[in-house]
């Protein structure tokens, strides 16, 4: 029988199994390295390794999810395939041009990011459709058949088409897209219409040229996966983890691989939420530290936060994603001197290949790991759980030569100074993500996860004033763990704007009608059954005069007058509690109608563990340094099996598992919870 669930996140250094056998609700972890040149060799690593620590059958298997940062890498390394460009004759510099933001409004020397799709490979195209949709000029074949010669000759693997005004009426991108299809058959083709029916053209197109781009990309990778795990396990269904929270089928990402662009750090937010709504903790902030990367993701009164605005690399991708906020801070990130003598840590990472010094692989650059090891806080001998040793000496040489010896510093001073700079460069992410957002951090739970993010929880959490920080019990695999749950997802957008009287039932029923429909059908070739079936409708709304909109949930059912009322009232509240003013009197204007089609997935829910008076004890103790206290400090170690509900102890003291270490700071207070989370107290520490 098909009970059990795979979730695999493969990060730039580990990939991470969490295997959930459905009847029992048991989980077993295991983390291995990833192969960069491999990505699809690490997940089959993973399988077999999870599979044989949970003592299960592969033919048991009946669901493999997993998430994957392939597009994201290749997008932030520049290292896309060859892709082209078919749009409206006279618009085809959109895509360089832009918007007038800039990252540092006050560098005058900073350089543009280069587009996607340089200029001799964007091509024009003679046609027109008005903003109302009125087609005023049909593509001419002729001129089309020419710009096939030009797409074969510029060796492009794949081709974007992105017209004026066509998520209005795409009549004349079908036709190109048709006739690319039967001129170049091979060729990956995305029009934009098929990926992002709403105005904008700049973003519309720059979301449509990095679908096309990762489109070669991603049908490489599932060819190559996807037998080999139709042989490793005969009865699974394989499905991939999205931006917006949901995940998708193999012939899905296919043709919409720009949507797994966030696809890891979605599965940690997601387990983020089902946590919150275990414990009843309303307001969360989850910070999983990887070995590459920190990604912060806010759950505020239970909810995700959703963004239409997100992007990569400077480059916009218009499609509904969880507001996740990345930075180049992990512990593979690389400590380094500039040309002053100034401290940096990262964005570069040492990732799995060769990874740290301590690994002991080749690395010769100090890192975030490194400095820990030398303060104390990891343990060599003990690193993922006994099965991968660290070389402490590589790691105190290294910080030494690069570090200590260049900036007159002690080995403890150097190591702690990385600390410092990776903890800042989060601390100002953690602000962004929670009070920048208006939301006071006195009201939301820190939740640790990720390699390494337990071990800089505590520090975090007292520069922003977070009170407590929750540990789960699986934190080193905790996006995997999200992935298991994640539920089958489809995103439907129509922009049509509307101002105020014509906001009306008449307007919007027939719109959402058209939407819903689209999102059945969606489901129904997923083989999702009716009775997992889930709609649910939003819409975008703006004052007239404003650039842009305040996303608005929509009850369901029959769309009436009520209905209508009710959103516009919602987008008043909203606009309120975002911007701190309304104006109920000034006219509104309905930008896009948004449906979401959602396959429910059944996820067992967390079990309660049994309570235990016994009082926690320390199976060692050893010196850790602190900053705070300019010195080391003899620290108790705990082994995370043996804690249990109930257990209670104080800082400095350090938890050891075989997938993190979490380091609790003198003066700080822990208790674990009934779901064996470790709840530290950072109040006053």
């Amino acid at each position: 029988m098909a009970n059990i669930r795979l979730g695999i996140d493969i990060g730039g250094t580990f990939t991470d199994i969490t295997v959930l056998q459905e009847g029992t609700g048991a989980v077993t972890i295991a983390k291995v390295a990833s192969r960069r040149s491999d990505p699809a060799g690490a997940l089959i690593d993973a399988v077999e390794r999870g599979l044989a620590l949970a003592r299960v059958d592969a033919r048991d298997v009946g669901l493999l999810v997993h998430g994957s940062t392939l597009v994201t890498n290749a997008v932030l390394e520049n290292n896309l395939p060859r892709t082209a460009l078919l749009t409206t004759e006279g618009f085809r510099d959109v895509l360089e041009i832009g918007r007038h933001f800039r990252p540092d409004m006050y560098d005058l020397l900073q350089d543009k990011p280069l587009p996607v799709v340089p200029r001799e490979r964007r091509f024009g195209v003679p046609e027109r459709v008005t903003a109302e949709g009125e087609i005023l000029r049909q593509p001419d074949s002729g001129a089309v058949r020419a710009l096939l010669e030009s797409i074969r000759a510029s060796e492009a693997e794949a081709v974007s088409i992105c017209f004026l005004n066509s998520f209005v009426n795409p009549v004349n991108e079908q036709l190109v897209r048709d006739q690319l299809h039967q001129g170049l058959p091979g060729l990956h083709v995305s029009a934009s219409y098929e990926v992002c029916r709403e105005m904008r053209e700049f973003e519309r197109m720059s979301t449509v040229v990095l679908n096309a781009a990762a489109m070669p990309l991603v049908a490489r990778y599932l060819q190559d996966v996807a037998p080999r795990i139709r042989e490793l396990l005969p009865n699974a269904k394989v499905l991939l983890m999205q931006s917006n929270g949901g995940s998708l089928t193999v012939a899905a990402a296919e043709k919409n691989p720009v949507g797994l662009i966030t696809s890891g750090p979605a599965g940690g937010a997601l387990a983020v939420q089902r946590m919150g709504k275990t414990t009843k903790q309303r307001n969360l902030l989850g910070v999983d530290m990887g070995g590459t990367s920190t990604d912060i993701s806010l759950i505020h009164d239970g909810q995700l936060r959703m963004t239409t605005e997100g992007g990569i690399a400077e480059h916009p991708v218009k499609l509904p994603m969880i507001e996740i906020n990345t930075i180049g801070a992990g512990a593979g990130s690389i400590a380094w001197l500039d040309s002053n003598g100034g401290l940096h840590v990262g964005p570069r990472s040492a990732g799995a290949e060769p990874g740290p010094a301590a690994y002991g692989r080749g690395g010769s650059e100090p890192t975030v790991a490194d400095a820990n090891i030398v303060l104390g806080r990891l343990h060599p001998e003990r690193f993922l759980g006994g099965q991968m040793k660290l070389d402490r000496n590589a790691a105190v040489s290294v910080l030494i030569e690069k570090i200590a010896k260049p900036l007159a510093l002690t080995l403890e001073e150097a190591a702690a100074g990385i600390i410092r700079i990776a903890n800042a460069n989060m601390e100002h992410a953690v602000r962004v993500s929670s009070a920048e957002k208006g939301y006071d951090p006195r009201d939301i739970t820190l939740v640790a996860f990720g390699g390494a993010g337990p071990l800089h929880a505590a520090a975090l959490a007292t520069a922003v004033g977070i009170p407590t920080v929750l540990v789960p019990e699986q934190p080193g695999v905790f996006s995997a763990v999200g992935l298991v749950m994640a539920d089958i997802r489809h995103d439907f957008v129509r922009t049509r704007v509307l101002r105020g009287a014509e906001i009306s039932a008449e307007q919007l029923a027939p719109l959402y009608q058209e939407l819903e429909a689209e999102a059945l059908e969606a489901l129904a070739r997923d083989g999702v059954a009716d009775q997992r079936r889930r709609l649910q409708r939003s819409a975008d709304l703006r004052y007239v005069g404003q650039a842009y909109e305040v996303n608005v949930p929509v009850a369901g059912g029959f769309f009436d007058a009520g209905t209508t009322q009710a959103m516009l009232q919602r987008f008043h509240e909203l606009h309120q509690q975002l911007y701190a003013h309304h104006h109920p009197q000034h006219p509104l204007e309905f930008v896009s109608a948004r449906v979401a089609a959602i396959g429910a997935t059944a996820a067992p829910p967390m079990q309660k563990r049994a309570r235990s008076e016994r009082r926690a004890q320390a199976k060692e103790q050893r010196p850790v340094y602190f900053e705070e206290i300019h010195a080391y400090a003899d620290t108790a170690v705990y082994d995370r099996e043996v804690l249990t509900p109930g257990s209670e102890f104080s800082g400095p003291a350090i938890v050891e598992q075989i997938d993190t270490t979490t380091l609790i700071h003198p003066g700080q207070q822990v208790q674990v919870d009934d779901y064996g989370n470790l709840l530290i107290s950072v109040t006053g520490a």
